[in-house]
């Protein structure tokens, strides 16, 4: 890319940025879809204790599909339009908002 004097190994680094905090966020859903325990409870414990078991197995094989389906959607919906195009500004904002109204009297 190189536009405008940003170098390639920038634009990687954000991208990789990007990645990681949608790996987190991806997790997060999936967590919430699945009523995954809260991280350290008795649940959890007895969940990621029995993690080697058939159960275990089948709940992470659940978790992975859940995942995937989740992934799925997401990138369904990003394409390069979505990506470049600007978001449409939302109805009450500070800009339309009485606030705003009373700043242009003065």
């Amino acid at each position: 890319m190189g536009e405008r004097g940003v170098s390639q190994e920038s634009i990687v680094d954000a991208a990789e940025m990007i990645a990681e905090k949608l790996d987190v966020l991806l997790e997060r859903a999936t967590d919430t879809v699945l009523g995954t325990p809260r991280p350290g409870s008795p649940q959890w414990r007895q969940d990621w204790d029995s993690r080697d078991s058939n159960a275990g197995r089948t709940a992470a094989e659940q978790r992975a599909r859940v995942k995937e389906a989740i992934t799925a959607l997401v990138t369904h919906h990003i394409t390069p339009a979505t990506l470049q195009s600007p978001r449409p500004r939302r109805r009450g904002s500070a800009a339309s908002g009485p606030a705003s109204q009373q700043l242009a009297i003065w």
